[in-house]
């Protein structure tokens, strides 16, 4: 044998002598391994543990990720059902939001009885309508626009009227009945409105400065000084509860005129 293969030889042996040597794992009490790893020897003959997770710990991690994930989920789904609640409220005072706002911006802007405004009245009979009306007012509730020549004051008829749709609604449709055109030659007929469906009751009240009375005639020359509105509902065929009752108070703010003109000295 030559020179280089004894070389070869002896650096095959000092790689087999580097390399290390496992040695048997440590024992527990119960005779097992104490954890999940390899005892070994390293090249400068210190001995060396990898350590590792036992498997109690791994279960025990396991048990609170499952917690934790438990946990979660019932608050993502209690969320989910919250935001459901949520939106089918919202959605049902939409049109109680609606009629409140649009009935409040009427009687806040009652026009007394002048030269395009008639005289209030209430259970009265309306031009252009067949059944009679729970009230009418003239109102400078109507919007300004370039497609329409008129004014901003407008007849104003509430009533309650049967409801198109009789297979689904149980109660009566409350409609707004709006004249634009004042000055007509020929009487035109409203334009309805449907502000909701399934209403039971609409009832009026008058303030006339001192008590509260249940109607308003038309051979009044003022208006009253506040409005009561009291709006009741039926339960929906639908299977939702019915609506809360309506009620809400308008002052006036209007000053009755008058024909007489003041002596002057």
């Amino acid at each position: 044998m030559n020179l280089t293969g004894k070389h070869l030889m002896r650096a095959q042996g000092r790689e087999r002598n580097a390399r290390p040597h496992p040695l048997p794992l440590p024992r527990g009490e119960g005779g097992g391994s104490a954890s999940i790893g390899s005892l070994w020897r390293s090249p400068v003959g210190q001995l060396c543990f990898t350590s590792a997770f036992t498997l109690i710990e791994v279960l025990l991690a396991v048990a609170i990720a499952s917690v934790v994930l438990t946990a979660i989920g019932s608050l993502f789904f209690g969320a989910m059902q919250l935001r459901a609640r949520t939106a089918e409220v919202t959605e049902a005072n939409l049109p109680l939001d609606h009629v409140l706002a649009v009935m409040k911006r009427d009687f806040a802007n009652i026009v007394p009885p002048g030269t395009l405004a008639g005289p209030m009245a209430s259970e009265t009979t309306a031009v252009g309508l067949s059944q009679p009306v729970a009230l009418e007012i003239f109102s400078a509730s109507g919007r300004l626009s370039d497609e329409f020549p008129w004014g901003d004051i407008q007849r104003i008829d509430y009533s309650l009227n049967e409801p198109t749709n009789r297979s689904l609604a149980t109660g009566k449709d409350l409609v707004r009945n709006v004249t634009r055109n004042l000055l007509a030659t020929i009487p035109e007929p409203p334009e309805q409105q449907l502000l909701i469906s399934d209403v039971e009751k609409l009832q009026f009240s008058y303030c006339d400065g001192t008590n509260w009375v249940e109607t308003w005639s038309s051979t009044q020359s003022n208006t009253p000084s506040a409005i009561k509105v009291l709006i009741t509902f039926t339960t929906p065929k639908s299977g939702r509860h019915a609506n809360y009752p309506l009620q809400f108070l308008v002052p006036v703010a209007t000053e009755a005129r008058t024909n007489q003109t003041a002596a002057t000295n």
